[in-house]
């Protein structure tokens, strides 16, 4: 299972330069807010599908007065070493990020996808249930690149056809054979998208609705039209049918400068198991429980899918929880065979952990001793 044996940061965020070779799998940190905790887990979330955490622009992780910045870490993982990294350097003209697997360069990140898993969650997502789809889709594809690393190409070739059709739309209307070829591949990728999706839910719904302790067993319910059709239909009619769509709202989508239907409007609900009860209408308290519940099954799911755990990222992940359910997160992360972070401004709640976790507090980016 994956162990994080070294880390090294370069003019990331607020880190001049960090070398770090955590003592233990299971590591706690503690600082004031500002100090560098959630920094910390963002660059190590880099190196994981997607845009990180926080999803910044590149300009935003390099630390102030700079325009280079580098993330490297050394892992072992399945009795091997691993070694991933990824930033910006000096004289590239295009500010796109490089990554490097094993010292040579990966020609696209897709590479580095198949390399490291990793799950997070973070403040901004109590809101998840409160605020709009988005924010939710985001965190479903997250989970479904940790299964399915080719679900991020997936996204971007979907997102690249979109907003060339969305253009046209607006400047060469008369364009009828361009918009069908753009059509065509929207419906290939939204396809491929939808039934990764429904994948995903499929079987996190198995591993969610299994004890977890004091984490109550939850259902994940997808909001999509392409969805609902590929449970009745073969992929090839569902990409002729969504074609179809595309093409027959091209009108109003003119009008409305945007495409109106596709995987992009999807959502999901999440509810209580056993009491049916959403997490859009529960107590903060309750949907953070729901949330962290989802988070661990999907730690399990990765690990019984791909035969390598995730890293678990955990940005103060015991507020809103109530003593009971702190406990038992920790008696749960004892489980997992993996490298596991989590962060808080105060060692006291982490107690039960002293014997089986490193502490380290952190200041301005430094290491306390």
């Amino acid at each position: 299972m994956p162990r994080l044996l070294k880390l090294t940061l370069t003019h990331f965020r607020n880190y001049t330069r960090l070398i770090w070779s955590p003592e233990r799998p299971l590591v706690v940190l503690t600082g004031e807010n500002g100090s560098g905790k959630t920094n910390l887990l963002e660059a190590l979330s880099l190196l994981a599908p997607g845009r990180g955490l926080r999803r910044a622009s590149l300009t935003e992780l390099a630390q102030s007065g700079e325009t280079e910045w580098g993330v490297s870490a050394r892992l072992l993982q399945n009795a091997e070493t691993l070694d991933l990294a990824t930033g910006v350097t000096a004289g590239n003209a295009t500010s796109k990020r490089t990554y490097l697997l094993n010292g040579r360069v990966a020609r696209t990140q897709g590479i580095i996808d198949e390399a490291l898993s990793a799950v997070w969650i973070t403040p901004q997502m109590d809101r998840l249930f409160s605020e709009g789809a988005s924010g939710r889709r985001r965190f479903l594809d997250r989970l479904v690149m940790g299964v399915t690393p080719d679900h991020t190409r997936q996204l971007l070739a979907y997102d690249r056809a979109m907003t060339q059709r969305n253009k046209l739309l607006q400047t060469r209307y008369s364009e009828q054979s361009w918009l069908s070829g753009l059509e065509a591949s929207m419906a290939r990728h939204a396809i491929a998208i939808a039934a990764a999706r429904a994948d995903l839910v499929q079987h996190l719904n198995q591993f969610s609705q299994t004890s977890l302790g004091e984490f109550p067993a939850a259902t994940l319910v997808l909001d999509c039209e392409l969805t609902k059709q590929l449970e009745h239909h073969p992929a090839l009619g569902v990409e002729d049918w969504f074609r179809e769509q595309l093409s027959s709202t091209r009108e109003q989508d003119r009008e409305r400068g945007r495409t109106t239907r596709g995987p992009h409007r999807s959502d999901f609900s999440l509810s209580d198991f056993t009491t049916g009860q959403l997490a859009a209408t529960a107590s903060t308290g309750q949907q953070k429980s729901m949330l962290l519940g989802v988070v661990l099954a999907h730690a399990r799911l990765v690990t019984d899918h791909r035969g390598t755990a995730p890293l678990l990222l955990l940005d103060e992940p015991l507020v809103h929880l109530d003593q009971k359910r702190r406990g038992a997160l920790m008696e749960n992360l004892r489980s997992f065979d993996t490298t596991a972070i989590l962060t808080g401004t105060d060692t006291a709640p982490f107690a039960p952990l002293q014997d089986t976790a490193q502490f380290i507090s952190l200041k301005s980016g430094d290491f306390l001793p």
